[in-house]
């Protein structure tokens, strides 16, 4: 889970170590009950059981909070790295897979439809909650190129869009209301996916 790092405390009483976390799940809480437009951070305040000055010598500005929360809900993945482009693609599946299923997940979801008409903030979003996951699958696909299973005509950035966008289509409740799951179309997805992207000529 990555959590942007708030603002260094000024000298005085001893810093709250637990009221970093409890402000976080505070912010996730006011995110769910009234989304970006409704967020408040008089109501963080109350949620987290801290003093307004508490927060505020931590994250200086509200976008800088509400990112902060988004950040926690965000998809944290790593590059496999198992050797194998196969076995790679079935990890960050399983990882992606997993992170979209939780409820949690649903937040930053309904929030980043609000996001565009906040384009300082979205941008931020996108650079730290988008962008950074589509990279770690887009060196997963470099590195198997590198390796030779993957054709080196692909645009990487196209295949990881598709390849999370997918999985994120299969989590959606539009696709469990048609009893449609990530988890359930799995081995159909990838043997779809690895044909149309792997070299020629067989490869384990």
């Amino acid at each position: 889970m990555t959590v942007t790092s708030p603002a260094s405390a000024k000298p005085g009483r001893p810093r709250d170590t637990g009221a970093d976390e409890r402000i976080l799940r505070a912010v996730v809480d006011e995110l769910s009950d009234h989304g970006v437009a409704g967020f408040r951070i008089n109501n963080v305040a109350t949620r987290a059981k801290v003093a307004k000055r508490t927060l505020y010598s931590r994250w200086t500005e509200r976008d800088d909070l509400i990112l902060a929360g988004l950040n926690t809900l965000a998809l944290d993945l790593v590059p496999p790295r198992t050797g194998g482009f196969v076995s790679d693609l079935e990890a960050l599946y399983d990882d992606i897979a997993d992170a979209l299923d939780s409820p949690r997940w649903l937040i930053a979801a309904r929030c980043s439809f609000e996001l565009p008409d906040h384009p300082e903030l979205y941008a931020r979003f996108q650079r730290d909650c988008i962008d950074k996951p589509l990279a770690v699958v887009e060196d997963v696909l470099r590195d198997a190129q590198l390796r030779g299973e993957l054709r080196a005509s692909i645009d990487r950035s196209v295949a990881a869009e598709t390849f999370t966008g997918s999985i994120a289509g299969f989590s959606s409740h539009i696709a469990r209301l048609r009893g449609v799951s990530a988890y359930g179309v799995r081995a159909q997805f990838l043997d779809m996916f690895l044909h149309g992207l792997r070299a020629d000529g067989p490869r384990d």
